[in-house]
């Protein structure tokens, strides 16, 4: 990250402070944030009413874009947006972090304090591999994923498309985490999960879904 031209942040919320903080403790020029800003704590820079106006903001002056949104399916919206506009949106990477020269990193990523990538592993678009969190050798991490405070994914697992590894939780090696699968905090996860299942627990286990009601004769329809 060595841009001297600044950067606009998509997003305002929690997980962009922790993004700005990133961007600014590697000496890197933060010019504004786009969105609707939480109660608390004001910016210190100037926030957009909307991605928009960010957009123009960048194309304007060549700034450098980066998505700060928590929810994975709206963060790899707008990264794959901005790719498809000819934006740049690199990765952004702490500098406390620790990431192998032989991973592969794509566009829209970000890693955070504290955090590890190993060698020989890919992450996919808009992945987020959050505070103190770590990514293993070897492994695959998809589009748009959340490796959340904490959580660890050993050595040559999969984590799918979309899929959250809850804040603490383990991936033990080789196993494989489908895509949608969100894996509750502090959970152990020894086994393949199907695509859209919920595991928690240890070891983990497919928490069952909820089922309706059964609608019982007289009751009003």
């Amino acid at each position: 990250m060595t841009d001297e031209a600044g950067w606009v942040v998509l997003g305002a919320g929690g997980h962009a402070r922790s993004v700005v903080d990133v961007l600014e403790r590697a000496g890197q020029a933060v010019v504004a944030v786009s969105g609707s800003a939480p109660q608390g704590q004001p910016w210190h820079v100037e926030v957009l009413s909307d991605d928009r106006a960010a957009l123009e903001l960048a194309t304007a002056r060549g700034l450098r874009l980066v998505v700060a949104i928590g929810a994975g399916p709206a963060r790899t919206r707008l990264v794959r947006e901005l790719l498809a506009r000819g934006l740049s949106v690199p990765p952004v990477v702490a500098a406390t972090a620790t990431v192998s020269h032989r991973s592969i990193l794509g566009a829209g990523c970000v890693v955070l304090e504290h955090a590890h990538v190993g060698p020989a592993s890919r992450l996919g678009e808009a992945t987020l591999v959050n505070t103190a969190a770590v990514v293993e050798h070897d492994c695959r991490v998809g589009v748009g994923a959340h490796i959340a405070p904490g959580a660890v994914v050993l050595g040559g697992a999969s984590v799918g498309d979309g899929a959250l590894v809850g804040s603490g939780a383990r991936v033990l090696p080789l196993v494989t985490v489908g895509a949608g699968v969100t894996v509750g905090a502090g959970a152990v996860v020894t086994a393949h999960v199907p695509d859209g299942e919920t595991v928690v627990g240890v070891p983990a286990s497919v928490r069952p879904r909820a089922t309706p009601a059964p609608h019982l004769s007289g009751d009003p329809a």
